[in-house]
């Protein structure tokens, strides 16, 4: 649509195009203030914090979770228990139960337990127990495929949750720099519009 305009009029009213200014906090202008310099400072390390601080806790949350199931697999011991009775009759449609069994720790204490069993077992069976370093029944360490799930869940929960939480400071510090300046260029309004009111009356 034509505005009537020579060509060389059109050209010079349109407005130009906005272009953007990097590392504008760093640079000396009249429109810069203190706060945008010390903002930008903020921000820059920030940045560098998400970005080298995030991979680096999932890293850390990795070998942390796999030195522990390292750690299991020496604490943690297969041995060998007897049932000191015939184990309960198992529910409809299930093979396993649960019966009494009775092992020795590796201090030469007894052990007394009831432990998950096959339903065909009879008395004197002997059936594998896990136990820690002190005899007692405990869990089996996780498989490896579960310990490298485990590990890269956690890594990954720690990653994106540091990412996050860079990005919720960043969000922070900006908007309070930004209520900081529009209170500051408030004031300085306040105390020039009378004088500009004279002037442009």
């Amino acid at each position: 649509m034509s505005t009537g305009l020579p060509a060389g009029r059109e050209e010079e009213g349109a407005a130009a195009p906005v272009r953007k200014v990097w590392l504008w906090r760093w640079r000396g202008n009249e429109l810069r203030h203190r706060s945008h310099a010390v903002e930008g400072w903020i921000l820059l390390l920030l940045g560098v914090a998400g970005f080298v601080g995030a991979p680096l806790g999932g890293a850390v949350a990795w070998d942390t979770v796999l030195e522990g199931r390292a750690r299991q697999l020496t604490e943690r011991h297969l041995t060998d228990a007897v049932l000191v009775e015939d184990p309960a009759p198992a529910a409809r449609g299930s093979t396993r139960t649960r019966a009494t069994a009775q092992w020795t720790a590796p201090d030469g204490t007894a052990h007394t337990a009831r432990v998950p069993v096959g339903s065909h077992l009879e008395r004197g069976a002997r059936v594998p127990v896990w136990t820690d370093e002190d005899g007692a029944m405990t869990s089996a360490p996780p498989a490896p495929a579960a310990a490298r799930f485990d590990a890269a869940a956690a890594a990954l929960a720690v990653t994106v949750g540091l990412g996050f939480l860079v990005l919720a400071v960043h969000r922070l510090v900006r908007r309070r720099h930004e209520r900081r300046r529009a209170a500051q260029w408030g004031r300085e309004w306040a105390r020039v519009a009378p004088e500009w009111d004279r002037r442009t009356a």
